[in-house]
This record gives structure tokens, C-alpha cells and sequence, in this order.
């Protein structure tokens, strides 16, 4: 766990149930809301300032049961990337294969231990927190590559100060970046520029009220400050704030000295109040980057070139599925979307197969998870090598093991091809798992735009959806369009 706590929602109509577990979950550090119903939970995220941790629903709730929140959550930005933990007291054996479908990254079945509930929330929070960790650096990266693509553009000293200043304050989500100056042999130090407004000019800065700035000039090394309420070098600030009236004290603070020229050193200054996000190592990162954009005007175009890789790799982070090498579900029907669209333009068809492997749960059961994570890759492996032969056509994994492969420019006849090639492929496989051989099959359903009337990416797969349930119910490993189609 972090040392921020951790915030979980927990909602059950069960009065017992409730507080039980909301006495667990405390007991273990995390801040607790509880709600009764679907719609409590609703209120609990509209008000929150930032979105919890996790979400733990009862699937069966009056007014708004725990589905309908996950699939409300599934549909807004804000709230898609929430983990959720459907519970449930029903023995229906496809409500599981529902929510997981649906978004929920894991379901219980009551009664349940309460240690096994607790190993899980933790389990579930940690790779959360580790996501939101990795996409606010990758967010970062990406906007440092932004500003220093803007910085090539300017053409005096001013206007890179300025936009370097106001840039980074916004990236950070902070008011105050400057950066100030300081003359060889002189000991004012001037406000060259600042996010929050002009500067007068010579406006000086007392270095007094600024201890981590005079540790810079007086080590020539970057300062990082990561809570001023407890760092030594403001042991003889911290009594003037209350003082001089301070509402808002500093929390946190990075500078980084650089040569300028002709015998001036300038300070690149981030800094945070309370009420702010604290500056980390990805802003100290990105005080860095900065600096190095400003004074080696040399070297930008190696610069720009390190930041372009890192842009890269963590683009492939956010939208590759880890086990199997293909998009991940919102990559792809991002891009679905725009294909879609592009279609409609173009007038040209645009065709989606949904491929599922048959009785899958069936080799987990038997074989273990590996056994059913090497079937995945393999699948997966065609799919984006010699299933994607053409350079547009993109297959994700959807959930589970449900892939979805987007062919533009392609036809029912075309997409059934693809999908029986596809079908193929995956039976002529023989895994062996220790001594067991198993052979795996998939169905796979097709739709087609314009003959699917279909407005949203979203709804062109629930048409294909609904021909891969039509072989399912033909027997499976099989390839079927949508009725009006044919289905042979």
C-alpha cells in the first residue's frame, strides 16, 4: 500500500454484510464509503474528487443493481478505468462470464472468506495505483515531447522562458514555475519569467524566504524538496508563514541551475502548495528535460529523439494486452470508431469478426491457467502476424478469451474468410501440457457495415456478438453471419 490510504466503495442492500466489511477494510488502512444501493454509489462518484481505488458492489441491489453500475462506470472516461468487484449469493454460472465481460476485474461468490475478499482488494488496488503510476509518467513523457517541440519554435529568450513556465505548471497541475537569473559576482537574483503573470521588470527574489534556491546557487546541484514541512533547510522559514499570513504554505519543490551565458546562471523552479499535487520524480524528471531543451540547443534533435522512444514505448504499454500482443479493448474500439467513420466517408465497407475460443474454462479446469494463457498467445500471435496480412486490419483482445479483429475495406465474404483461416489455424494446433494433448477450436461470429446499419463501433460488435451466439448454438467451431445474412 502507498502512504496515501487507499479509498474503497463498498455497497451491499445488506445491512450486516455492510458494516462487516467495512470494518474489515478499515481495519486494514484503507478509507472506507458505503452505500445500500446502485444509485448511493452513483452520488459517492459525482461527489468524490477523484476517483476511488476500488469499487465493491453486490450484484443483486434494489433501485440499480451492482451490474448496472459497472456498466454505467464502463461508459464514462472518468470512471472506466476503476477497478470492480461484482459479489454475488446466486449460483448462476454465466453471471460471472457477464461481468467480467462487462468491465469487473473480478466477482466472489457469497458466503466468501473475508481474507480471501481482503487478499484481492489488496491485489486489485496495488496494480490499479501501479496503472495510474505508469499513465501519469507516460502523460507526462508525452507532454514533455510536446512543449519541447514548441520550444524549437521560438526564436528569443523570453519566449522560452515564458512557455516553459507556463507550460510546465499546467502539466504539473500547479500555479507557480519560474525561472529566475542571477548575474556572476551579484547576489539578487532576478525573476527572468513566472507562470503567473509578467514579472516586473528587475523584480529581485529574497533568497531568504527561498532556502531551496540558495542551496542550488551554492551547490550548483539540483534541489528536490519533497515536503518542506520537514526538510532542514526550511527550519528557519517555517515560523515566518503563519507569520506573514501564508494560506496557502509550500509543500513540495524542485530547482535545477543551468549556465546560461556571458557569466549568468539561471534556476528552473517548481514548486507546490498544500493544496496542489506533490512534486515527484516524474516532475523532477521533467524540470530536467527542460533545462536540457533550454541550454543545449545542439543537441535537441537527440533529445527529442530519447522522448520520441519513451513516447513510444509507453504508447505500447497503454495499448498492447500484455499476454497476447494485441490491442487492448478501448485501443481497439478507438480505432474501430475511426475506421467507422472513415467507412461512412468513404463509402467502402468495414467489416468486424468476434472470435471466441470454445469451452475455454474447460482447459483452465483441466490443464491450469498456463495451459489456457499459451492458447491465448497463440491466438493472439496469428492474429497479429499472419491474421493481420494487411497493414489496417487490427485485432484486440475484447475480454477474457473473446478477440475482436477490425478489417477495413472488407466484406461478409472477405471477413468469413478471415475468420475461417482463423478457425483453422487454431485447430491444426496440438498443446501438450505435461501429458495431456489438447486440441482448441473457435467460433466466430461476423458483421459487416453498411449491411450491419450499425451507428457506433459498439454496436457493430454486439451484431457480430449476436452471429457468434448463433454458432455457439450450432455447435460450435463454426463461422456464421448475422441472420439476415445467412448464417450457413
Amino acid at each position: 500500500m502507498s502512504d496515501t490510504p487507499a479509498t474503497v466503495y463498498v455497497a451491499d442492500d445488506n445491512a450486516s454484510i455492510l458494516h462487516g466489511l467495512e470494518r474489515a477494510l478499515r481495519a486494514s488502512g484503507y478509507t472506507v464509503h458505503t452505500a445500500t444501493n446502485g444509485h448511493a454509489v452513483m452520488r459517492l462518484l459525482e461527489e468524490a474528487p477523484r476517483p476511488p481505488d476500488l469499487v465493491l458492489l453486490d450484484v443483486m441491489m434494489p433501485e440499480m443493481s451492482g451490474l448496472d453500475v459497472l456498466r454505467r462506470l464502463r461508459t464514462e472516461p472518468r470512471w472506466a478505468d476503476v477497478p470492480v468487484v461484482l459479489i454475488t449469493a446466486t449460483n448462476d454460472g454465466a453471471l460471472p462470464v457477464s461481468a467480467l465481460r462487462d468491465g469487473a476485474v473480478d466477482f466472489l461468490t457469497k458466503p466468501f472468506r473475508l481474507d480471501e475478499l481482503l487478499a484481492r482488494v489488496q491485489s486489485h488496488v496495488l496494480r490499479n495505483r501501479e496503472l495510474r503510476r505508469v499513465r501519469e509518467q507516460a502523460r507526462i513523457r508525452l507532454e514533455t515531447i510536446d512543449l519541447i517541440r514548441e520550444l524549437n519554435r521560438v526564436v528569443t529568450a523570453d519566449e522560452m522562458f515564458h512557455l516553459v513556465t507556463s507550460r510546465t505548471a499546467q502539466i504539473l497541475g500547479v500555479a507557480r514555475c519560474s525561472v529566475l537569473v542571477i548575474e556572476k559576482g551579484e547576489t539578487d537574483v532576478r525573476i527572468a519569467a513566472s507562470s503567473q503573470g509578467q514579472p516586473k521588470d528587475g523584480l529581485v527574489l529574497q533568497l531568504e524566504d527561498y532556502p531551496e534556491v540558495a542551496e542550488a546557487l551554492r551547490t550548483g546541484q539540483p534541489v528536490k524538496v519533497c515536503d518542506a514541512e520537514t526538510s532542514p533547510l526550511f527550519d528557519g522559514v517555517r515560523g515566518d508563514w503563519e507569520a506573514r499570513g501564508f494560506v496557502r504554505p509550500l509543500r513540495s519543490s524542485i530547482v535545477v541551475p543551468f549556465a546560461i551565458a556571458d557569466g549568468m546562471t539561471g534556476l528552473f523552479v517548481e514548486r507546490a502548495t498544500v493544496d496542489e499535487p506533490a512534486l515527484g520524480e516524474e516532475a523532477a524528471e521533467l524540470a530536467v528535460r527542460v533545462v536540457e531543451a533550454i541550454v543545449q540547443a545542439c543537441d535537441r534533435v537527440q533529445v527529442f529523439q530519447r522522448l520520441v522512444e519513451q513516447r513510444e514505448r509507453a504508447h505500447d504499454l497503454a495499448n498492447t494486452d500484455e499476454l497476447t500482443g494485441c490491442s487492448t479493448r478501448r485501443s481497439l474500439l478507438l480505432y474501430l470508431q475511426g475506421e467507422l467513420d472513415a467507412a461512412r466517408e468513404r463509402g467502402e465497407p468495414v467489416s468486424v469478426a468476434v472470435l471466441d475460443l470454445d469451452h475455454f474454462k474447460q482447459i483452465n479446469d483441466t490443464c491450469g491457467h498456463l495451459a489456457g494463457d499459451a492458447v491465448l498467445r497463440a491466438l493472439g500471435a496469428w492474429l497479429t502476424a499472419e491474421g493481420a496480412s494487411r497493414p489496417h486490419d487490427r485485432a484486440g483482445r475484447y475480454g477474457g478469451d473473446e478477440f475482436v479483429a477490425v478489417l477495413p475495406g472488407t466484406g461478409p465474404a472477405g471477413a468469413r474468410r478471415f475468420a475461417e483461416r482463423a478457425r483453422r489455424h487454431i485447430s491444426s494446433i496440438s498443446f501438450v501440457f505435461g501429458d495431456v494433448a489438447v486440441r482448441a477450436t473457435l467460433s466466430a461470429g461476423i458483421a459487416s457495415w453498411p449491411d450491419c446499419e450499425a451507428a457506433t463501433g459498439e454496436e457493430i460488435i454486439a451484431a457480430a456478438d449476436a452471429a457468434l451466439y448463433i454458432a455457439k448454438e450450432r455447435g460450435r467451431d463454426r463461422v456464421c453471419l448475422p441472420p439476415e445474412l445467412g448464417v450457413g
